[in-house]
Order: C-alpha cells, then structure tokens, then sequence
C-alpha cells in the first residue's frame, strides 16, 4: 500500500508538471523527480569572486551552470547530474562476480546514495568506499597524494571531482590514483577548467585568502587548470582520457539535467584502450 501511494504521488507530481505553463521542464537523475527549475549557484560564491576582483566570467568556465546548479529536490549539483548519467551507464554495462570496488575522494551525499541506491536496483556486488583527509563522516581518512591504506591496483573505478585544486601536489596524487586503479579501470576526474587561459596558474605557498579567490577563484583552491594544462598532467600520470561532452550524452539530455552546452566529463582509464559504456 505505501508503494501504490508513494507511486501515486510521483505520478501527480509528473501530471502536474506537464499541464503547468509549459516552460522546460527538467528531470535530476539522483533523486528521480521533475523538476520546473534547477537553483542557482548560491550567491556566496558570485559576491566573493566579485569581492576580490576575480578577472574572469561564468562563461569561461568549462563546466558550470550558474542559473542552474542545484536540484532543488535532493541538492545535487549540475556535476553530480552528470556524473550519474554515466554511472547509469557504467554499472548497466559492467556485471561481473567479483564485486566492483570504488572509492569515492571527497564525496557529496547526494552522489554516495545515488551509488549505494543504483547498485541495489541492479543487483550489482559494489563495494564502495568514501575518502578523504578531513570529512569525519567518510569512510577512510586519506591523504590523496600519498594513500597508502591503499594497495596498488585495486580499485575498479574511482570518483575524484574538485579535488586537484586543492592539493600541494597534483602531479603525486594523479600518480596515487594511477597506482591504485586496476588495469582496466576507470576514473571521473574533474576540475574547474578557465577555457581563456593557456597555462595552469598555481602557486601552492599562497595563503592570503583574498589573493586566492582572485587568482584561483576560491579561498582554498591552489591552482587555476587550463584545460590543455590539465589533459597534459593526466597523460603524463599514465591514464588515458576520453573527454564526453554534449555529443556523447546528447543535447536533450544535457538540457533536461541543466548541464551547461561546453560542459566536458573527463573519464581517465589505466588502459591503451577501453570501450566506453
């Protein structure tokens, strides 16, 4: 009975929707509703780049919707949509009986339950672990550039999204991500990319939080990634990188998930070569 109503509920909750005033509607892949509008990038971060004399626009941004980043349902952000959608795609093609490990670097809430709920649904054997340095509620307490609770090559598939700039070294923790995937395996690994610039800007000794919101674009970011600058270091570690945009999730899709066109997954394999999901 309490499925048919929560069923009931869900399925009013789409008429609504669809008789409205007939503006887009959109769909977040992590909690499963429509949505009328996404929120927008809380103004925090728009009033302090502002503040400090930040010196470059939204638009120079590789990925980020401003207008709509937030689900308003579940808090996901427009980078978690879209990290679902190829989670989606990644578990409904990898079935195996050994269970699949992967570890989560600084995870959102939202994203973890996804994993844990996605991998119930499909009756896969997971076994997820959550990582970081300070986050009391993960599971393992990690250092990403030096993760020796870790063995070499035993992850299946890693999530490191928005990490990289946070770190001294970014070049010691993409050779630790390498080290402790299986060959074989895949990785989503993001950063903020500034599309305008040719060169990583960097310099880990800055600590003066007003020089860094106007260099790096927040108070406790290092380094500021070109895009170039940053599919170089991902070579060098040893991964192979597919760069998944607009044309391999389609356009529809990107507009229902409120997903920025220029918007750009990078998806790192420890492998010549793979075929995606």
């Amino acid at each position: 009975m309490y499925l048919e109503i929560r069923n009931l509920k869900s399925l009013l909750t789409i008429i609504r929707l669809k008789a409205g005033s007939g503006a887009e509607r959109h769909y977040c892949p992590l909690c499963n509703q429509l949505v009328k509008n996404y929120l927008p990038l809380p103004d925090f971060y728009l009033d302090n780049l502002r503040k400090y004399g930040w010196k470059y626009s939204f638009e120079d941004s590789e990925f980020c919707n401003v207008k709509n980043y937030l689900c308003p349902s579940c808090g996901a952000s427009d980078r978690d949509r879209l990290y679902a959608l190829y989670l989606k795609r990644y578990f409904a093609k990898t079935r195996r009986e050994n269970a699949i490990r992967i570890v989560d670097f600084a995870p959102s809430p939202q994203l973890t339950a996804f994993i844990k709920n996605l991998a119930t649904a499909l009756n896969q054997n997971i076994t997820y672990r959550s990582a970081d340095l300070f986050m009391q509620e993960a599971d393992d307490r990690v250092d990403i550039m030096d993760m020796t609770i870790y063995p070499d090559k035993h992850f299946d598939f890693f999530v490191c999204s928005h990490m990289l700039e946070h770190v001294v070294d970014d070049r010691k923790a993409l050779r630790e991500l390498y080290r402790i995937l299986k060959w074989g395996g895949q990785g989503i690994l993001v950063v903020p990319i500034v599309l305008s610039i040719d060169e990583i800007d960097e310099d880990p000794s800055v600590t003066d939080v007003a020089e860094r919101w106007r260099r790096f674009g927040q108070d406790d970011h290092v380094r500021l990634y070109s895009k170039q600058g940053f599919l170089r270091r991902i070579e060098e570690a040893g991964f192979v990188v597919h760069q998944l945009g607009q044309k391999f999730f389609g356009k529809k899709v990107f507009t229902q998930n409120g997903i920025t066109p220029q918007s750009v997954l990078y998806i790192v394999e420890k492998t010549e070569r793979c075929e995606l999901p």
